[in-house]
């Protein structure tokens, strides 16, 4: 099978596991493609890059800061508002208007997209108890996989691709007993991707 939006690769997981012929190609596809959702579950965001812009909508936290999804690229971006309240948008915000955030895509020195827009001139965001009142057209996503969550997803494929040898939650191995399999993510995998959680955003 084709890996679709895999935090790694199939020749990464097998080069993992030293396996060298391609007996268990598909197999070990479909657990790199498992183990990717469940990290992406896990953090609440998705870590690959859309191909072409969407529009989402959001409700700000105050007038001069509005929480997103990840903003992969400013190319395509535009940020507009419901000044009116009635479902239109006639807003639109020029780029020095508001401030991307974190400041220069980077956060503890790796790079970020963006997380939030923060109002910086003369407009401000309308806020309303009741609806959503930010349009963003954007590319969501990551632009590329970070390290620390790539190899995560190695780890988590090696552990669903072996979970099917133990179909009662333990597998037998002769060097170390009895092994069980944990639900959730290996707690290695767990681990690495701990600085990539967040808490959901509020979207419309």
């Amino acid at each position: 099978m084709t890996i679709t939006n895999g935090l790694c690769s199939l020749s990464d997981v097998k080069s993992a596991m030293n396996i060298f012929d391609s007996t268990d190609d598909s197999r070990i596809s479909l657990a790199v493609e498992a183990a990717s959702r469940m990290i992406e579950a896990d953090c609440n965001r998705r870590f690959y890059q859309d191909a072409s812009v969407s529009t989402r909508v959001f409700a700000p936290l105050s007038g001069f800061l509005c929480l997103t999804d990840d903003i992969s690229t400013t190319t395509g971006l535009i940020v507009k508002t419901d000044t009116g309240f009635d479902g239109t948008f006639a807003q639109t915000w020029t780029a020095a208007d508001y401030q991307l955030e974190p400041l220069n895509g980077i956060v503890d020195g790796q790079p970020w997209p963006a997380t939030q827009i923060r109002a910086v001139e003369s407009l401000t965001f309308p806020y309303s108890r009741t609806r959503a009142v930010v349009q963003v057209t954007a590319k969501w996503g990551w632009s590329a996989v970070p390290t620390a969550v790539k190899q995560a997803a190695i780890i988590q494929s090696i552990s669903v691709f072996k979970s099917v040898e133990a179909p009662f939650g333990a597998l037998g191995l002769a060097d170390t007993g009895i092994l069980r399999i944990r639900s959730g993510l290996h707690p290695s995998a767990a681990m690495l991707v701990a600085p990539y959680r967040r808490d959901a955003v509020l979207v419309a």
